[in-house]
């Protein structure tokens, strides 16, 4: 995939984001794409393997989402907080969890990173990949 985007760019194409699932989103690629100079949207995975820097703390996604105080009603995003990603190279993004229209009992993990995007934002955009 870097090597894919390594040639868009020399050949001139721009990209405000870089639109990937799970099977990408992982804290290399995410960090490896923002050293291209592009901010990434990524529905991440709900693994335990995968942790994210979150107030001082290594943690899983699973983890995050226990800890943290949830939105309550109708609103469009269940949680947002702000991580960092990468293990030698850390850079910050935001994560943000939504309910599964198909589970309603589940839920499903966008990171980007781009902070000053809105958490509305960040779905809207990933909305677009499909």
């Amino acid at each position: 995939m870097l090597e894919l985007l390594k040639e868009a760019l020399k050949a001139g194409h721009h990209a405000d984001y870089v639109l990937f699932d799970t099977w990408f989103a992982n804290p290399s690629q995410l960090v490896a794409v923002k050293n291209l100079g592009l901010d990434a949207i990524a529905m991440i995975k709900k693994s335990s393997r995968i942790r994210y820097e979150y107030e001082g703390k290594m943690m899983d996604i699973k983890k995050i989402f226990g800890i943290c105080r949830k939105r309550r009603g109708r609103s469009k995003y269940l949680l947002s907080v702000n991580v960092m990603v990468g293990k030698e190279q850390k850079i910050p993004a935001k994560i943000v969890c939504v309910r599964n229209k198909n589970k309603k009992k589940d839920w499903i993990a966008f990171t980007c990173t781009n902070q000053e995007l809105s958490e509305e934002e960040i779905i809207r955009i990933y909305g677009k990949r499909w």
